[in-house]
């Protein structure tokens, strides 16, 4: 199949199924595009965590 019979068959489509159609091309797209994973930096979640002082406590007979 080659682009224009592609694109003929996508013109005869409601504009829902063209949009879908438009929406499935970018994700077959997405995985040929760089991924940029953000990079952590020391101390990022300071004072985002906080751990008891019973933390390290034996748990109740009823937990």
């Amino acid at each position: 199949m080659d682009i224009q019979q592609l694109l003929s068959k996508i013109e005869i489509l409601p504009p829902e199924l063209q949009k879908q159609v438009y929406d499935f091309v970018l994700f077959l797209c997405r995985p040929q595009q760089k991924q940029f994973i953000k990079k952590r930096t020391v101390g990022e979640y300071k004072d985002k965590i906080r751990i008891h002082t019973d933390f390290d406590d034996s748990l109740h007979d009823d937990f």
